[in-house]
């Protein structure tokens, strides 16, 4: 299941640097329309009206430059009402507006990211340096997406050859060797545009607090098993055959190995020892749009995504002794296929036809290898594998799919101060010994009430099926589960206040019903009715020269209408959520960027024993601000940049999830380079 890429990767870069000597072409003028990394249609100069109006935030390569973040997790801290947290797997995860990360459908240049198995998606293994704008949708989103989403989309937008320079590159370095670096080689011509870029990130660990007192699972100034090792190499490229027709593809190779930091044992929860000890993914994706003529337009894309995880859970923190493996694999593949009237004046139709399949493999191995390295061998019980009721295999072995299909119709109007977005979708899981059909729709507006005023509003339903993790997992698995259902309301307000001041709010009420979580026991259930209400917004000035500042704040409230008086509130949900960015440029070139955050009020349930049964109690993280601070000096003409970076420059001794200490501040230097 696993081979080697070194030798592609050799290549493929040696390939990037036989043609860097090329000189870039001026910018290939493109109708929009033709572009496939956009789901939503865009025709003309004027955004899409399902942009304007649904509350949609948007990162350029300036801002995510200036922030000095080194991946998308990053990146996504910058964006209101997304909440970066790090749970007990190790890697980041995007909740939004309530919604947990499975609720959150990623795309890179417009093509489905998440995983089989469960639905998600490790934003860290995506570098910054691959990445040219991100495009973030909450609320109300269109059915074009297809199912899932409740949470919002997040499209990664790759570097373009024709914008990029023709040889670039990043290294920075901080204490417990720590390494992060990249290279990348651009170029364009009349009709075609391409990158390829390789990069690396490497860590023995992170720090801890200053604060931070040791326990039982965590003595020392580096965090216990937090070493993490990846290399990827990315490629994009398009090519216009004709003015009215064009072809683009990417690929990616992923390869690396990391810890996932144990519960330090000073709280409740038991702790597990866990790594990553091989994890290897390939990307491959094909599009191709072609306008007949000014009304009609055919343009759609096939991929396959899949990647192959070796996890392996140790007896005790000395991550000697293994006590079990699961070899998975996750596999993603299907197309997305659109057809564009634009009847002009009179708006836009979109038909699409979706299909994907999802499949997830998994062996349960047991090993008495005393390696982090070793993939072990025999059998056992493991801790993966499939469900007895599935006819699937047998305990410890899981080899299953599902087809998802969706039919959708999107109806885009615009006029000189109004539009309209009208949509929906039929979808369509087939499951192993059954299949389950629902329907999403959409519908939204916005309003240019004055020249400095634009109000929108929304409303839609979604649905998630649940995932192979979800159906089928040994433990936790459930068959009998049914799709997620969410109501989703919101009514935003757009307005220019003079002085170079800008306000962005956007109020919401999201009903979920039959959301998927685990019971007591730890099995996958259709909880019951949750409800998220809440504010997000954004203030933007620039009245001062060379310096540019946004406050952002969020509000949530959270719901659970089936529990108990008790426990309605859900946990891990920061009820407030405050930051402040700030960039300004000195008179000899320097750039400063600051950000704070602060997060609040947020809690969880822990289980206790009380006359030998457990109950939940519930108990408060502490808040916490962080500070984060980049500076940056251009030299050469802007050919090389040295930069200096802090994060968590305070030393905050903080948690996101009980009993998981994050990092303390870490202190990079670096540079940029290109030619």
């Amino acid at each position: 299941m696993r081979n080697s890429n070194n030798s592609l990767k050799l290549s493929v870069i040696a390939l990037a640097l036989s043609i860097s000597y090329q000189v870039q072409a001026d910018e290939m003028e493109r109708d929009p329309i033709l572009n496939v990394t956009e789901v939503i249609v865009v025709h003309g100069e004027k955004a899409a009206v399902t942009e304007s109006a649904t509350t949609h935030w948007s990162l350029n390569e300036e801002e995510i430059k200036a922030t000095g973040a080194q991946s998308l997790d990053q990146l996504l801290k910058n964006v209101p009402g997304l909440y970066v947290r790090v749970g007990g797997q190790g890697s980041p995860r995007v909740d939004v507006r309530g919604f947990k990360a499975r609720h959150v459908i990623y795309l890179i240049n417009g093509v489905p990211a998440n995983g089989a198995e469960d639905g998600q998606f490790d934003p860290s293994l995506i570098p910054a340096s691959q990445i040219g704008s991100v495009e973030v949708s909450v609320g109300p989103t269109s059915v074009l997406y297809g199912p899932g989403g409740a949470g919002g989309v997040i499209n990664i937008i790759t570097k373009q050859g024709e914008d990029a320079p023709s040889l670039s590159g990043r290294l920075e370095a901080a204490e417990d060797n720590t390494f992060n670096g990249d290279i990348s080689v651009a170029g364009s011509g009349d009709s075609w545009q391409g990158v390829i870029n390789y990069s690396r990130q490497q860590t023995d660990g992170w720090p801890m607090s200053s604060d931070y007192n040791d326990t039982e699972f965590q003595q020392g100034d580096v965090r216990n098993n937090a070493d993490k090792t990846l290399d990827n190499v990315y490629a994009q490229g398009s090519y216009l055959l004709s003015d009215n027709t064009q072809l683009m593809a990417n690929m990616s190779f992923k390869q690396g190995e990391w810890g996932k930091p144990s519960r330090d044992g000073s709280g409740s929860g038991s702790a597990k020892f866990e790594r990553v000890d091989d994890y290897q993914a390939k990307t491959f994706q094909l599009g191709l749009a072609h306008k007949f003529n000014e009304m009609f337009t055919l343009r759609g894309f096939g991929y396959y995504n899949q990647s192959d995880v070796l996890e392996s859970q140790y007896k005790d923190d000395s991550y000697q002794a293994i006590k079990a493996q699961q070899d998975g694999r996750s596999t993603v593949e299907g197309g997305n296929l659109q057809f564009i009237s634009n009847f002009d004046q009179a708006g836009i139709v979109t038909t699409a036809i979706i299909a994907e399949k999802q499949s997830w493999q998994s062996q349960a191995l047991a090993s008495s290898k005393s390696s982090k390295s070793g993939s072990g061998n025999g059998g056992g019980s493991g801790n993966g594998g499939g469900n007895g009721g599935n006819g699937s295999g047998n305990s410890d072995n899981f080899d299953d799919s599902a087809w998802l299909y969706t039919a959708a119709l999107e109806y885009q109007y615009q006029a000189d101060n109004y539009g309209v977005t009208l949509g929906g979708a039929f979808h369509d899981q087939d499951r192993v010994s059954e299949s389950e059909s629902d329907y999403s729709g959409q519908l939204s507006l916005y309003w240019q009430a004055l020249e400095h005023t634009r109000i929108n509003m929304g409303v839609a339903r979604k649905v998630r099926f649940p995932s192979m993790r979800n159906l089928y997992a040994q433990s936790s698995g459930n068959t009998d589960l049914q799709a997620e259902v969410s109501q989703h309301f919101e009514l935003g307000l757009l307005q220019d206040i003079g002085y170079s001041t800008e306000l962005n709010i956007a109020g919401f009420y999201t009903d979920a019903e039959d959301y998927i979580a685990k019971d007591l026991a730890g099995t996958y259930q259709n909880m019951g009715d949750y409800a998220f209400r809440g504010v997000d917004l954004q203030l933007q000035n620039n009245s001062i020269d060379d310096l540019s500042m946004t406050f952002m704040y969020s509000f949530l409230d959270t719901e659970d209408k089936s529990a108990a008086e008790t426990f309605q509130t859900l946990e891990y949900r920061p009820r407030h959520q405050l930051r402040f960015q700030a960039q300004y440029q000195l008179p000899f070139a320097m750039r400063i960027n600051l950000n704070v955050e602060r997060i609040m009020d947020q809690i969880y349930y822990a289980q206790h024993k009380v006359a030998g049964e457990k109950i939940l109690v519930e108990q408060s993280l502490d808040d916490y601000t962080l500070v984060d601070l980049n500076l940056v000096q251009p030299l050469l003409e802007d050919k090389l940049e040295l930069y200096l970076r802090a994060t968590n420059l305070l030393d905050e001794n903080y948690y996101q999830s009980e009993s998981l200490p994050q990092a303390g501040r870490q202190v990079f230097i670096g540079l940029n380079w290109q030619i």
